[in-house]
C-alpha cells in the first residue's frame, strides 16, 4: 500500500472543544506512482483500490485529485466518487465546462467551518472531452464565494510550488495550501502573505500533524512583521523599477509605457496590502485586540513496527491476496 497516508495531514482546532475535533485531508497523487498505467487490470489498480477503501475506512474529510491518480483514467474515481469518496477538483472539467468533481466541500471542525478546495496539477494526457482549466480562472470567484461561507479556507494542491506561492500572494483570504509536489518531501509550514503551504513526503512514510490554534481574526501573527517588511522591500523595488524604466529613453515604447503601468498597478496593491497590514488590530468583545491565530506541525514517521488498525490490515491483507491471485492467473 504505498500511497497510503501520502500527502495526508490531520488538522486538529485546539481553540473550540476540548476533545480537540480534527480533519483529516489529503492532496493528491495518492493512487499511482507514473503517469499512466494499462487500462487491463493489473497491480498497480488493485493497490489504487485498495488505497481507495484503506481511506473510506479511515473517514477521509477530502482529497483532491493529482495527475497521478489520472493514471488509469477516469473509471476508478468516478466510481468511487458515485460510491462516496470525497474527491475534489475545481479545474478538471468536462466538455460543458462544468467540473468533473466537487470543487469545494465544507466540514465543521467543532464549531469552526472549513472550506476545502482542490486544484489537479498539470496532466500529460486527458481522456477526450476532458479538460484542466487554469486555476486563474476558477479559483477567484471560488474562494470569494467560499470565503462568505467559513471561518478557515485551506486549498489542497498539487500545483508547482511557485504556483502555490502566487496563489497564496493573491489571496489574503486563502489561510492554508496543502501541497503534493513530487519533488519535495516533508516541508514545514511557510507563511506567504496569510497563507501557510505545507506538505508531506510521498509514498506514505509520514503522516502530518498540523494543530492550528484559530481565532476570528483569521490571521497568523506569528510572522506578521516579517510579511510587512518583505511587503516594503517590494514595494522600494518596484519604485527603483519604474524610475529605471521612465529614465531610459529607448523604452518609450507603446509597449513599454504598457508594461510600466502593469508595474504601478502592482505596487498599489503591495500598498494597500501594507496599509490594510499597518491598521490596528480590531477589538475583542472583551474590549482587548482579536488575538492571532497559531500551529504547531509535526511529521509522524510511519514505521512497520507500530500497531496496526484491525480494519485496514484486512483491507491489506484483502488487497495483496487480489494482486497474488492476479500474478497466478
Amino acid at each position: 500500500m504505498g500511497g497510503l497516508s501520502k500527502k495526508a495531514f490531520q488538522i486538529k482546532n485546539i481553540a473550540t472543544e476540548q476533545h480537540r475535533p480534527h480533519l483529516f485531508v489529503d492532496s493528491g497523487n495518492l493512487l499511482f506512482k507514473q503517469p499512466q498505467i494499462s487500462a487491463v487490470p493489473s497491480q498497480e489498480q488493485l493497490t489504487a483500490q485498495g488505497i481507495i477503501k484503506a481511506y473510506t475506512a479511515m473517514q477521509v474529510d477530502a482529497v483532491a485529485v493529482g495527475p497521478l491518480d489520472l493514471a488509469a483514467g477516469l473509471a476508478l474515481l468516478k466510481t468511487s466518487q458515485q460510491q462516496g469518496f470525497p474527491w475534489l477538483s475545481a479545474n478538471l472539467l468536462d466538455q460543458h465546462g462544468r467540473p468533473l468533481f466537487q470543487p469545494v466541500r465544507i466540514k465543521k471542525i467543532g464549531k469552526i467551518k472549513a472550506g476545502i478546495i482542490g486544484l489537479t496539477g498539470a496532466v500529460s494526457s486527458l481522456a477526450a472531452g476532458v479538460t484542466r482549466a487554469d486555476w486563474r480562472t476558477v479559483l477567484p470567484a471560488l474562494i470569494k464565494k467560499t470565503a462568505r461561507q467559513c471561518d478557515i479556507l485551506i486549498l489542497l494542491s498539487s500545483l508547482t510550488p511557485a504556483e502555490n506561492q502566487e496563489i497564496a500572494r493573491q489571496f489574503p483570504a486563502l489561510h492554508l495550501v496543502l501541497a503534493a509536489d513530487l519533488g519535495s518531501g516533508n516541508m514545514n509550514p511557510q507563511q506567504v502573505n496569510n497563507t501557510l503551504i505545507t506538505q508531506t513526503d510521498r509514498q506514505g512514510k509520514y503522516q502530518g500533524i498540523l494543530t492550528i490554534d484559530w481565532h476570528k481574526s483569521g490571521r497568523w501573527g506569528k510572522a506578521k512583521e516579517e510579511e510587512l517588511t518583505d511587503l516594503r522591500n517590494r514595494r522600494g523595488a518596484l519604485d527603483w523599477q519604474i524610475q529605471r524604466m521612465r529614465q531610459r529613453t529607448d523604452l518609450q515604447q507603446p509597449e513599454y509605457i504598457d508594461k510600466i503601468a502593469l508595474i504601478e498597478k502592482d505596487k498599489k496593491t503591495v500598498e494597500q496590502q501594507i496599509k490594510t497590514m499597518e491598521q490596528p488590530l480590531v477589538p475583542d468583545s472583551a474590549g482587548g485586540q482579536t488575538a492571532s491565530c497559531s500551529f504547531n506541525n509535526t511529521f509522524l514517521a510511519l514505521q512497520q513496527s507500530m500497531a496496526e488498525a484491525p480494519e485496514i490490515k484486512a483491507i491489506v491483507t484483502e488487497t495483496k491476496q487480489q494482486i497474488n491471485a492476479l500474478h497466478q492467473k
